[in-house]
């Protein structure tokens, strides 16, 4: 949602005046921008050890938070095997903690719900995407407080 508005907003704002003179940039300079707040970047492969804790937190203070995956210097926005578009921005709309249960293990786990602002088919559709098999390792109870639905609406887990 906060991904569509500045997408939205953000031409008007700069001097730029259109979306073609919009050449790129990052979901930070665009939060920056519109909101003149403060941004922090962390790289999951040099995530901290309490980094589930600190995006937790930001969702309770219902902190704008995005993600991508590093683009390739050649492809603008090249979706790539997993559904996922790389140089793409998306929103996190949801943090949670949900109980696992499998006949050998049973905890919680992190999960992030996101959103493509495209709000179309292009989803991840790795482990824990739309109708992948680890839904079944949450109870039905879990499930209906999670909100989990399965639509081709760019919103995944």
């Amino acid at each position: 949602m906060y991904t569509n508005l500045l997408e939205l907003a953000l031409p008007l704002y700069r001097l730029h005046g259109s979306y073609e003179a919009l050449k790129g940039g990052t979901a930070c300079e665009a939060m920056e921008d519109f909101t003149g707040g403060v941004t922090e970047v962390y790289e999951l492969d040099k995530a901290p050890s309490n980094f589930y804790r600190i995006l937790h937190k930001a969702f309770e203070r219902w902190s704008l938070m995005s993600c991508s995956i590093e683009p390739d210097p050649n492809i603008v926005e090249m979706e790539m095997s997993n559904g996922l578009i790389r140089g793409h921005a998306y929103s996190i709309t949801k943090v949670k903690l949900v109980e696992v249960q499998t006949p050998r293990v049973r905890g919680k786990i992190p999960l992030l719900r996101i959103r493509n602002p495209w709000g179309n088919e292009c989803e991840w559709r790795g482990a824990w995407s739309d109708r992948s098999p680890e839904w079944t390792l949450i109870s039905p109870e879990e499930k209906e407080a999670m909100g989990l639905r399965f639509d081709a609406d760019g919103e995944f887990w």
